[in-house]
C-alpha cells in the first residue's frame, strides 16, 4: 500500500503538480486559479465544479444532491469532495467567451491567473519609495509616459492603463482570493491560519497579470509603468501588503494601518517593479480606500472649492466607461442647495456614505455575497449564461440571458437578475411581503429561486437598507430630502433601480434622483493618477469621515428587523 506521505503526480488544467496522496483537490486549487469556491471549500455551495478523470472515490450522497445524475454522467465533480489520486486529472469548467464578463469596466476576456505556488512574496516596507516629485505644477499627472489605476474588490479586480494622459486599455478579472471564501471573514480566517502569504501572492499575481496584459496590448512593457494607484477596501489592502489582519477581526475593530502611503512595485512583487505605487487612505477598519476614492470618482462632495475637479472627474469616468454622471445633479451642488447626498456600494461589504452639511459619515454592513450570486441555489457571477434581468409580464416570466442566449439555456442567475426576480415575485403575488414563498419558482430552464434564496436576499437587503436608514437617522434626515442616491460599484451598473426600490433595498425617492455611478472607486483612483492635488484631497476626505459602528447601534438593529420585510 502506498504511504500517504509519498508525493504523487496530479494534473490540474493540463499542468502537472506533485502533492501528497489524499490531499483535498480544493486545497490544491487554492494554489492556482481554477474554479470558484464561494464557501471556501466547506461543502456548502456546490459551485466548485470540475471535470474529473481518474481513480477518484465514488460521489457521496451530498455531492450527488448538489450535482444531479446528468452532471455526474458527464464526469463533473465537486473539487471540495475529491482527494488527489495518482495521475488524477481535473479541469476547471471554463466560462465561455461569447458574453462580456460583468466586471464594471469594458474588458477583453479576463486573463487567467497563473499558478502562484512557490512565490516568495516580499513584505512591503511602508513608504519604501518617496512619492513622485511634487515639483510639477498643481493639477499635473503623477506619471510621464505610462500610469495605471487598480481597484481590488472582494469579488473582482479592475484596472486601467494610461499613456500620456489617454486611456489605452481597461481590463477586469475575478479576485482569485475567492478560493478561500467569497467573503472577507473567510479570508481573514485563512490569513490567521497561516495562509497570509498565499493570499498576498495570488492577488499580487492577478494584479501583475492585468498590468502586463494591458501593457502588452498597448505595445508596451509592464516595466515601463511609472505610477500605479491601487485602491481597495481595508481588508483587501491588508491582504495585498501581507499585514496581519487580527486587529480587523476582533473588538474593538480598529485598524493599526490605514495606508495613504507610497511604496514601489518591487516591494509588492508586481510586474511593474520600478513603479511608484500609492495605496490611498482608508477611513476605518470597516470603510476602506475604495470608498475614499469612490467619493472622488462620483463627485459626492463636489463643491466650487475644487477648481477644475468636475472636468477631471468626468474625463476619468468617461475613460473607464463607468457611466458616471453623478456630480451634475441639475447643476446644483449639495452644499449650495443645502440638501444631502447618500452613496451606497451594493456589494458584499455594503459600504454607505452620507454627505450632509459638509459632514461625511459612513458605515459598512455585512450584507454577504447574495447580490453577487454567491450562496444561492442557482447563483452565479454575471458572465455568459447567467440570467441578468427578469420581468413578470402577462402571467409569465420574461428573462434576458447574458450572451443573448435562449432562455432555456440559462445556467444560473446573477445579482441583477436576483433583484429583478424578487421584484417580479412580489408583483406576481407568489411572494408575500413577509418573505414567505410557498414553493420554489423557475424563471427559465432549471434556473430560479428557492425559499432559502429569498431568505438570503432578505438578510442582504435588510442589512444594506438598515445601514442607509441608520445614517439618515443619525443626521435627522428623511430620505425624501435627499438630493441624490448614488449607487457605486460594478454590480450597481447592471441593476434596475426600479426593482431595487420595489424590494425595499432603496428608500422611496424619485427614481430620477438615483444615479448609477459604476466603478466610482476606480474612477477616483484615476483622478489621483491625473491630478496630484487629489492625493491630499483623498486623505482629507478619509480623515474627516466619521465611521458608525453598526454592531453597537440599537437603531441599526431595529431598522434591520424592519427592512427584512418586502413592504413597499
Amino acid at each position: 500500500m502506498t504511504d500517504n506521505s509519498e508525493k504523487i503526480r496530479f494534473w490540474i488544467n493540463g499542468e502537472a503538480f506533485f502533492t501528497e496522496l489524499g490531499t483535498t483537490v480544493s486545497s490544491l486549487l487554492k494554489k492556482s486559479h481554477g474554479v470558484e469556491m464561494p464557501c471556501g471549500g466547506r461543502h456548502a455551495c456546490g459551485k466548485c465544479m470540475v471535470y474529473a478523470e481518474g481513480g477518484f472515490a465514488a460521489p457521496s450522497e451530498t455531492e450527488k444532491k448538489f450535482l444531479g445524475a446528468e452532471r455526474l454522467a458527464q464526469g463533473i465533480r465537486l473539487a471540495c469532495f475529491l482527494k488527489a489520486v495518482p495521475d488524477g486529472k481535473i479541469d476547471a469548467l471554463r466560462q465561455e467567451a461569447d458574453g462580456e464578463e460583468t466586471i464594471c469596466v469594458s474588458t477583453p476576456s479576463a486573463p487567467t491567473v497563473a499558478h502562484a505556488a512557490g512565490m516568495s512574496p516580499a513584505q512591503p516596507s511602508e513608504r519604501a519609495s518617496a512619492a513622485p516629485s511634487a515639483e510639477a505644477a498643481p493639477g499635473t499627472r503623477l506619471y510621464r509616459h505610462l500610469g495605471a489605476a487598480v481597484d481590488i474588490g472582494t469579488t473582482t479586480i479592475a484596472a486601467v492603463l494610461y499613456r500620456e494622459g489617454r486611456v489605452v486599455g481597461t481590463m477586469g478579472a475575478w479576485n482569485p482570493q475567492s478560493v478561500f471564501g467569497a467573503d472577507v471573514i473567510s479570508r481573514m480566517e485563512a490569513s490567521l491560519e497561516g495562509k497570509a502569504g498565499k493570499l498576498a501572492a495570488i492577488v499580487r499575481e492577478a494584479v501583475s497579470r492585468l498590468l502586463t496584459e494591458l501593457a502588452e496590448h498597448a505595445g508596451e512593457s509592464a516595466e515601463a509603468i511609472e505610477t500605479v494607484i491601487i485602491t481597495g477596501n481595508t481588508s483587501m489592502l491588508y491582504f495585498l501588503t501581507q499585514k496581519d489582519p487580527r486587529c480587523l477581526s476582533r473588538a474593538p475593530f480598529e485598524a493599526d494601518e490605514l495606508f495613504g502611503w507610497w511604496t514601489i512595485g518591487e516591494a509588492l512583487d508586481l510586474s511593474c517593479r520600478k513603479a511608484d505605487v500609492y495605496l490611498p487612505r482608508c477611513m476605518s477598519a470597516f470603510v476602506g480606500a475604495d470608498i475614499t476614492t469612490a467619493i472622488l470618482g462620483s463627485g459626492l462632495t463636489e463643491t466650487d472649492r475644487i477648481p477644475g475637479a468636475e472636468g477631471s472627474r468626468k474625463e476619468a469616468a468617461a475613460a473607464i466607461d463607468t457611466n458616471v454622471s453623478c456630480g451634475e445633479m441639475d447643476g446644483v451642488s449639495a452644499v449650495r442647495s443645502g440638501r444631502s447626498r447618500l452613496m451606497v456600494d451594493v456589494g458584499t461589504n455594503g459600504e454607505i456614505v452620507l454627505f450632509h452639511k459638509e459632514r461625511l459619515i459612513c458605515c459598512a454592513t455585512a450584507a454577504g455575497p447574495a447580490f453577487e450570486g454567491a450562496g444561492l441555489s442557482c447563483g452565479m457571477r454575471g458572465v455568459a449564461g447567467a440570467i441578468d434581468h427578469v420581468n413578470w409580464e402577462n402571467g409569465s416570466w420574461k428573462v434576458h440571458v447574458i450572451g443573448d442566449r435562449e432562455a432555456s439555456t440559462a445556467e444560473g442567475i446573477c445579482g441583477s437578475g436576483v433583484i429583478d426576480g424578487v421584484a417580479g415575485l412580489l408583483e406576481s403575488g407568489l411572494l408575500e411581503d413577509t418573505g414567505y414563498l410557498e414553493e420554489d419558482v423557475c424563471f427559465a430552464g432549471n434556473v430560479g429561486l428557492t425559499a432559502e434564496d429569498i431568505r438570503e436576499v432578505q438578510l442582504a437587503k435588510g442589512a444594506i437598507r438598515a445601514g442607509m436608514e441608520t445614517l439618515l437617522a443619525e443626521e435627522n434626515i428623511d430620505a425624501a430630502g435627499l438630493e441624490g442616491l448614488y449607487v457605486a460599484g460594478g454590480f450597481g451598473s447592471y441593476m434596475s433601480a426600479k426593482s431595487a426600490e420595489r424590494i425595499g433595498l432603496f428608500p422611496q425617492i424619485d427614481l430620477s434622483r438615483i444615479k448609477i455611478c459604476g466603478n466610482a472607486a476606480l474612477a477616483g483612483a484615476v483622478r489621483i493618477l491625473h491630478d496630484r492635488r487629489m492625493e491630499k484631497e483623498a486623505t482629507a476626505l478619509a480623515e474627516r469621515a466619521k465611521t458608525i459602528n453598526l454592531g453597537s447601534s440599537a437603531k441599526f438593529q431595529e431598522f434591520y428587523m424592519e427592512y427584512m420585510m418586502f413592504d413597499e
